[in-house]
């Protein structure tokens, strides 16, 4: 097992408290990562999803988030 495969890949956030269910996110998801469950979007295949933002842009509530986390590599000196 190598680095790459014990790393998580991340999934956009949805709060379903603003969640309205409209389904905009699931129908520009290009992986169909996304579902309405019970009224709610849901990240269902989480493997499929490439993180290209368009179900974040597409949500008229703002529910969906996709959060970013920044590493720093280090440098050899020159």
């Amino acid at each position: 097992m190598n680095e790459a495969d014990t790393i998580a890949s991340p999934v956009p956030l949805i709060d379903p408290a603003l969640c309205n269910g409209c389904g905009l996110c699931m129908r520009v998801c290009p992986t169909g990562a996304l579902t309405i469950v019970e009224g709610k979007a849901i990240v269902t295949h989480s493997a499929a999803c490439e993180y290209h933002g368009y179900c974040e842009r597409a949500c008229p509530t703002q529910a969906i988030t996709r959060p970013f986390e920044i590493t720093f590599t280090p440098t050899k000196d020159v």
